[in-house]
């Protein structure tokens, strides 16, 4: 194996650390853990907004359902320093009741202290007859 393609797969491992990270840090409400996990100007969309800096990802994610968030079917593309990443999620509720389901769209960068998310958004599958 070239040491190329060594590293390649080393930022593919890296980077799926972080989305396990990120699901972590929610369920476990690790606020500050959570917004760590974006650069100093990542974005979280989701519901139509945008959430940028670390105490305004604190504030989304602290009043965010408590659950579980399982991640899966994790497509990533390198190009250098940055990635383009897709994956599905569900999110279980407390009671054990599927929350929601959809697809993450990832722009993630490479920084002095590893991967982080530059822009994370949060796609909702909707019913195949929702308009």
């Amino acid at each position: 194996m070239s040491e190329q393609a060594g590293s390649e797969t080393s930022d593919h491992e890296k980077i799926r650390r972080l989305l396990a990270e990120y699901c972590l840090a929610c369920d476990e409400c690790r606020f500050d853990d959570f917004a760590s996990l974006f650069g100093e100007d990542g974005v979280m969309r989701a519901f139509r907004r945008d959430w940028v800096g670390h105490d305004t990802l604190v504030g989304f994610i602290s009043n965010a359902p408590e659950g579980i968030h399982i991640n899966s079917a994790v497509r990533i593309d390198l190009d250098g320093d940055s990635a383009e990443v897709l994956s599905n999620f569900a999110f279980f509720t407390l009671e054990n009741e599927l929350g929601s389901i959809g697809t993450y769209a990832d722009t993630v960068v490479r920084d002095g202290d590893g991967w982080r998310f530059a822009r994370r958004e949060i796609r909702m599958a909707k019913p195949s007859n929702a308009s």
